[in-house]
């Protein structure tokens, strides 16, 4: 995720690449809005600037750093989520500050993004207030919230604040027409969207997991490509995704019933090991377990399977 990823927020995005290139960068961020405006977007694109070994980030950046966070396994980039009852607990933020004092492994900075701040638990918040206001060395806090009253004074306070607006209608157009959107779609998309990039892209990409769904597209697919796949599969209902498996498990048996032509037969092992994987995939999912590690288990698979048979 990179700066140049975001529709809209033009002056703030200004400002905080203003920030890192003076190195005046703060300890703590808090952007706030609407669902849909951004503003996850634009912490993570953020994340990933404070990150880049190049300080550069631009959406060619091939530095380990940032093939990290957009895998999202980057070992400086803690991401912290709630916990069983949707709060983020007390016990979380006492683990995760004992890591703060840990060198950071890939980056020369760390970042700790709440994504959720709202689900801080009063008791958890002011856990940790001396660390968000004397944080180790390299260390940037990042908060996203629907709104800032919703977020304890006491760490508002602490925080730079960034309130995201509605963009404005041509923008969102604009920026979906350079996405390969016709005009006529573009216009549709952006009225609807109330000034909510995420809206007019939710519409944009809503079948962007089933245009590479077909298994010959994904065996041809990269790895970065199959976990971008991966985050959108992430988003739907399991039965949605445990379809998508048994359309994968269909293909793959109908290329092994085809059985003819040098070119299948060096593929046979390959096919094979793919429907033993899909079983245990199927399995897993129905038994929820972690759905994106799953997923993402699975692609590693079959690019290994590829190679190896």
């Amino acid at each position: 995720m990179h700066f140049s990823d975001i529709i809209g927020h033009k002056e703030i995005i200004r400002s905080l690449k203003s920030a890192i290139d003076e190195g005046k960068v703060g300890h703590a961020y808090l952007f706030t809005g609407p669902a849909g405006i951004g503003k996850k977007t634009l912490a993570k694109a953020f994340a990933t600037r404070l990150l880049c070994h190049e300080n550069t980030a631009n959406p060619d950046c091939s530095c380990p750093s940032c093939i990290r966070v957009e895998t999202d396994n980057h070992p400086d980039l803690i991401t912290i989520l709630p916990a069983a009852g949707n709060s983020i607990k007390i016990d979380q933020l006492r683990q995760i500050q004992r890591e703060l004092f840990y060198r950071s492994l890939l980056s020369e900075r760390k970042i700790c993004y709440f994504p959720n701040a709202e689900l801080l638990t009063e008791a958890a918040a002011n856990s940790f207030l001396k660390t968000l206001e004397e944080p180790p060395p390299g260390v940037v806090f990042l908060f996203t919230a629907v709104r800032s009253d919703l977020i304890l004074p006491t760490i508002r306070s602490r925080c730079q604040v960034y309130q995201l607006f509605p963009v404005p209608y041509n923008e969102i157009a604009d920026a979906l027409v350079k996405k390969g959107v016709g005009p006529s779609e573009a216009s549709e998309l952006a009225g609807l969207s109330q000034g909510l990039p995420g809206k007019a892209l939710s519409g944009l990409h809503k079948d962007q997991a089933e245009q590479l769904l077909g298994l010959d597209e994904v065996l041809s697919s990269s790895l970065l490509d199959l976990f971008k796949i991966a985050n959108e599969l992430e988003k739907k209902e399991r039965r949605e995704v445990l379809g998508v498996f048994k359309k994968w498990e269909r293909q793959a048996r109908q290329e092994l019933l085809r059985g003819s032509g040098s070119e299948l037969r060096s593929r046979v092992n390959e096919f094979i090991l793919i429907l033993e994987k899909i079983g245990q995939v199927t399995a897993m999912i129905e038994s929820n377990v972690n759905l994106r590690l799953v997923i993402e288990e699975f692609f590693l698979t079959l690019k290994t399977t590829g190679k190896n048979c």
